[in-house]
């Protein structure tokens, strides 16, 4: 067997001609291992693709496909002018149960806070109209929102709510710049039954680039949601748009 090996701290890394897969794939794996088994971590600068190519005896186009699957998969990160990167862990929410995003994210340890956009009351367009089952002049309370993580933007929300089905509510009276809207419902005695999720992957918009900070046609994933009361009449409606470089979804199902 013809094998190509060499040695970097203290590990011995190979690629063989010999192996089935295509070199670009082997040469991704033993980057993911070096990823996953924490030697290169999170944030960290990786060799530059000459050194790759010296490192492991490949051409300069195996090193560059090796590296642009693994930016698309999201594992790693390529930042104009200075290198390739370690992407940082996507973030996670926690699934089944209805949680806000507040909460999903402060449970594994983050900060979260939102840049307050818009807050009022609206006559919604007609998509908003047949979910939350309106008249044409109904109206509802609209919060748009930028979600950040840690400092970094991560989400887009639009939030409708009919406050026409709980009139004594007092939502403005909320800093929603650090406070969880479900948390505010739950404290306004609002229960919320069933909601139904869509998810689709999309490129943003103009808006969603400018305010995510997205420089290139990336794509993001859009989160649909729409909550009912207890009583099954629906009273909020959400979408959702998060940076799929930086956010993840993932359901627990289980068996009946």
């Amino acid at each position: 067997m013809f094998l190509l090996s060499c040695e970097m701290r203290g590990y011995m890394i190979s690629v063989s001609r010999q192996n089935p897969l295509a070199l670009y794939i082997q040469l991704k794996e033993l980057i993911i291992d070096k990823i996953e088994g924490g030697e290169w971590k999170q944030g960290e600068m990786i060799p530059r693709e000459l050194d790759l190519q010296q490192m492991y005896n490949v051409s300069r186009t195996t090193v560059r496909q090796a590296l642009t699957e693994l930016v698309f998969e999201g594992k790693l990160e390529r930042i104009q002018g200075k290198g390739t990167f370690v992407a940082e862990k996507k973030l996670e929410p926690i699934r089944p149960e209805l949680t806000g995003f507040t909460q999903d994210m402060e449970e594994k340890g983050h900060k979260v806070q939102s840049i307050i956009l818009f807050k009022d009351i609206v006559v919604p367009n007609k998509k908003v109209q047949r979910i939350l089952k309106l008249g044409t002049q109904d109206k509802v309370w609209k919060l748009d929102r930028i979600r950040l993580v840690d400092g970094l933007p991560i989400g887009y929300h639009e939030t409708f709510i009919n406050i026409s089905l709980t009139p004594n509510a007092e939502l403005d009276k909320y800093n929603f710049a650090s406070e969880s809207l479900y948390q505010a419902l739950v404290k306004e005695e609002i229960l919320l039954g069933d909601s139904e999720e869509t998810v689709e992957a999309n490129f943003p918009n103009e808006v969603h680039s400018k305010m995510l900070g997205i420089e290139t046609p990336t794509p993001v994933l859009e989160i649909m949601r729409t909550s009912n009361l207890k009583d099954g009449r629906p009273y909020e409606f959400s979408n959702m748009v998060y940076r799929a470089d930086k956010y993840k979804y993932s359901i627990k199902l289980k068996h009946q």
